[in-house]
């Protein structure tokens, strides 16, 4: 599966695929301490996460399966609390109480 989720660094240059906010993935990278080899393992589990809820129509395949899960992951993270910080670097479950609202 995570070779299909794209890498945070294609994120900085293809942002026109997803609908993203400019510089959501070098902001991911910063709660990291710049460290892209665990942002990259910590998105790749949220997206895997996400691509398993409702965000993702139960018909969607592919590339669209995988952007909406790419946008809703974004979305997520931006729009809630967790803007501020990686859900994985915080106490466990703190992400599948998150999903769960």
């Amino acid at each position: 599966m995570s070779d299909l989720i794209p890498l945070l660094a294609d994120l900085c240059f293809r942002q026109e695929s997803f609908n993203i906010r400019n510089g959501f993935a070098e902001s991911f990278v910063k709660l990291h301490d710049e460290d892209w080899n665990q942002a990259q393992a910590h998105w790749e589990r949220i997206v895997e996460k996400v691509l398993n809820t409702d965000a993702v129509e139960p018909n969607a395949s592919g590339g669209r399966a995988m952007c909406q899960a790419v946008e809703a992951t974004v979305a997520l993270l931006e729009g809630t609390e967790l803007h501020s910080r990686c859900p994985l670097c915080r106490p466990v479950g703190a992400l599948e109480s998150e999903l769960s609202k």
